[in-house]
């Protein structure tokens, strides 16, 4: 895992708000499900996350250079925390921009560029 390199999923738009912060915009689903759903109910088309410092910090990391082992020691010398309590910090915030498909991992055995494909062993849904 720490080998690994994080990449942001390309499908999402992100861009940088007040304080430096990071906003990752998240497009509505189409869907017939969605679609049906919104005649009833107010769905907005697209979301805004705001990110805190932190957060801002590693998502700007996530760009499939930086291992996750780099990551640590970065996060680790910014903040002035021990590795291990950088280290469980990241490992947890990753493991939940991966189950939000935020995020892929590209293994260190990868010789070409990460693309939408290989990131995380999935395709990325595309939005």
């Amino acid at each position: 895992m720490l080998a690994s390199r994080p990449t942001r999923n390309e499908s999402l738009r992100w861009e940088n708000g007040d304080n430096d912060e990071v906003q990752v915009l998240i497009k509505r689903q189409e869907t017939w499900k969605v679609r049906l759903l919104s005649k009833f109910f107010y769905i907005p088309k697209q979301r805004k996350i705001t990110l805190d410092e932190v957060g801002s910090e590693v998502w700007r990391m996530c760009n499939g250079r930086n291992s996750v082992g780099k990551m640590i020691e970065l996060l680790s010398e910014k903040y002035q925390l021990n590795r291990k309590e950088a280290e469980v910090s990241l490992l947890q915030y990753l493991k939940t921009l991966g189950q939000k498909r935020f995020v892929g991992f590209v293994l260190e055995s990868d010789e070409s560029p990460p693309d939408r494909g290989a990131a995380s062993g999935k395709k990325w849904q595309k939005k």
